[in-house]
């Protein structure tokens, strides 16, 4: 029996994290897989182990005109028709006109899935409410997502899988970690996103000789951004620079992938702000933390999530933070048993990432 052609599809410059699993995952299960995505990811497609081929770069909002991009659709719309595609699986099932309009129109004979990245969206955007029309049946990226929220239409149905999956990439770290602890936040630096102020407020609470921990944000200090001469101000006059470790510059994928994987911990230190994690989506961190098996240091309201609750560690505030760091300087942290369920064996993921797939 012929497996069917499918067409992972990502036209904007997000969420390529995701990509690469479901790659994995659909040449695992012997899908003819292609590619329709955002030029930006090109540096990295010889990782994906895709026939070139059979890959396609487009980015929509690259066009310098109107008809520009019209026609730049025109000619997406028609390879998809053209290459008979059984499934269109959407990396990012909303956000730009071409994705939505891609979703709208397209031959009903050709099946839709997708993943939504923000459950909100479901409920309160007009235009996804135009692609659920069409597509019914989404992707989340976690369990909890699954149930976190009522949605209006019923006709929705959501079907969770953990993009924990990386590529091997060539280590390129140079530095010497001596023994160090490192307790890494990935991403920028974004103060709407992340209290920083917490984690500052709690470093500043450890003895000078407790240096060697170190927070490291693994992300650009974006020069143009107020939050990072706020953030440098509060580390200068708190003296906490032995305990900071930042970038200057643009962190590639492999060095990024070996920072997370010679971290101790990653920490989430989630806004109190951002209430969207409690109910509508998850942050990267978490899965990054999922893909290494490292334990997570994330706020205590967070344990409602059952990932959450079973490989992390919690604070409530400053005080508690600041013991946390200096349990596990001092190494009194009590150990837990984390990662133990099936869900973090891969043959479970893919096993969950294609019950969707199969039901096409």
């Amino acid at each position: 029996m012929l497996k069917k052609k499918i067409a992972l599809i990502e036209l904007t410059s997000y969420h390529e994290e995701c990509l690469y699993s479901q790659i994995r995952f659909l040449k695992d299960a012997n899908y003819d897989v292609h590619l329709i995505i955002h030029p930006k990811f090109k540096k990295n497609i010889e990782l994906y182990g895709i026939d070139s081929c059979k890959i396609k770069f487009l980015d929509p909002r690259g066009a310098s005109t109107i008809m520009k991009r019209i026609y730049n659709w025109f000619l997406t719309y028609k390879y998809i028709v053209r290459n008979a595609f059984d499934i269109i699986i959407f990396n990012t099932a909303s956000s730009n006109k071409e994705t939505i309009a891609l979703i709208r129109l397209l031959p009903k004979k050709i099946k839709c899935l997708g993943s939504i990245h923000n459950l909100k969206k479901l409920n309160g955007s007009f235009s996804q409410r135009m692609i659920s029309k069409r597509m019914q049946d989404y992707y989340v990226l976690n369990d909890f997502l699954v149930n976190s929220m009522e949605l209006d239409d019923k006709t929705i149905r959501l079907f969770p899988y953990y993009p924990i999956y990386f590529p091997e990439y060539q280590s390129t770290y140079a530095s010497d970690k001596k023994k160090e602890i490192w307790i890494c936040i990935p991403g920028e630096l974004n103060y709407k996103r992340r209290n920083y102020d917490i984690v500052l407020q709690a470093l500043s609470k450890l003895e000078i000789n407790q240096s060697n921990l170190k927070i490291i944000i693994l992300g650009k200090m974006n020069p143009k951004s107020t939050d990072v001469p706020y953030f440098e101000k509060q580390v200068k006059e708190l003296k906490l620079e032995p305990y900071i470790m930042t970038f200057d510059h643009f962190i590639e994928n492999d060095l990024f992938q070996d920072y997370i994987q010679a971290s101790d911990y990653i920490m989430a230190p989630v806004s109190n702000t951002e209430q969207n994690y409690l109910k509508y989506k998850i942050t990267g961190a978490y899965n990054l933390a999922f893909a290494y098996k490292k334990p997570l240091i994330t706020p205590k309201e967070m344990n409602v999530m059952p990932d959450l609750n079973e490989n992390s560690y919690f604070y409530e505030d400053s005080d508690s933070l600041a013991m946390l760091f200096k349990s596990i300087v001092d190494k009194t942290l009590e150990t837990k048993n984390i990662y133990t369920h099936e869900k973090w064996q891969y043959s479970y993921q893919l096993k969950k990432y294609l019950n969707l797939i199969e039901q096409a």
